[in-house]
């Protein structure tokens, strides 16, 4: 247990308190109070649409920077490394600014790594390392690196032939789909003919990535459930089930990122149940070796 004089109230810009941070805490800058709220499993908060969500949305699996910037927040120290291996337009690395961390970043097409420089042009971020290739190759030459954390989205499997909502509060048609393809087309070297060859190769970008993960550190990873021909596919447990394989590698939680202001799409209505699907998972494992 601490002794008092182990902990420091801290305060906002603002004056107001934060909290008792313990001086013996060995995973992030929290106080007890901050610890406590993102304990909880599911996140539910509101981020606006800012620091030009507009010009990052050609992406179609972009994330709010500010709640990358927390969760990064929650695994790791300020001044720590982060790594994200499939870093599309940049929402972490962001994130890993406004945080007041280091990050590197590797994405296979340069046109995201354009917007990602861009956005922190137009906003006055730091702009972080950022490496153009398959991520698997440039891991490959990172063995010597050791990131305190690994945080990404992986491309998901199939995405990009989803049918979309043709609904009324939906926007559709051939301009609007081909500008919100998913990270799966940037891969246009490699070719997921099945799930299995999905899982396979996400497995092997992340053992690589784990090998570059300093012990005690947190790997963390966005991956949304889907509906595809006609079946739900829970994408989130057989990601996790195949990171588990992972050596030292080990599942600690399932967070759900919860979007409460996302619009409801009529999908098959009046002929078949299909969700909408307004949360994400967001799987967290810890190497211990």
């Amino acid at each position: 247990m601490s002794k008092p004089h182990d902990k420091l109230e801290l305060f906002d810009e603002q004056g107001n308190s934060r909290g008792f941070y313990s001086s013996q805490n060995r995973v992030n800058d929290l106080t007890g109070k901050e610890w406590l709220f993102w304990t909880r499993s599911v996140i539910s908060k509101v981020y606006p649409p800012n620091l030009q969500h507009k010009l990052r949305s050609v992406h179609g699996g972009q994330k709010p920077p500010q709640l990358c910037a927390e969760l990064i927040k929650i695994f790791t120290k300020q001044g720590q490394q982060v790594l994200d291996p499939f870093m599309g337009v940049g929402g972490v690395l962001s994130g890993a600014a406004l945080a007041s961390r280091s990050a590197t970043g590797i994405e296979l097409n340069s046109r995201w790594i354009d917007i990602y420089k861009q956005v922190c042009e137009l906003e006055g971020l730091k702009q972080m390392e950022v490496i153009e290739g398959n991520a698997l190759h440039v891991l490959a030459d990172f063995n010597k690196r050791g990131f305190d954390l690994v945080f990404t989205d992986v491309p998901y499997w199939k995405m990009d032939k989803a049918p979309r909502s043709k609904g009324k509060y939906k926007k559709h048609g051939e301009e609007s789909r081909q500008a919100k393809l998913s990270k799966l087309s940037a891969f246009n070297e490699i070719k997921y003919g099945s799930k299995a060859q999905w899982l396979d190769q996400m497995h092997a970008v992340f053992n690589a990535a784990v090998s570059c993960l300093k012990n005690s550190g947190y790997l963390i990873t966005f991956i949304g459930d889907m509906y595809y021909d006609n079946e739900y596919h829970c994408l989130s447990y057989e990601l996790a089930h195949v990171l588990a394989k992972i050596k030292g590698l080990v599942w600690k939680a399932n967070l759900i990122g919860y979007d409460v202001s996302k619009k409801l799409h009529l999908y098959g209505y009046q002929y078949a149940f299909i969700p909408s699907m307004i949360h994400k998972n967001i799987l967290v494992f810890r190497k211990e070796l």
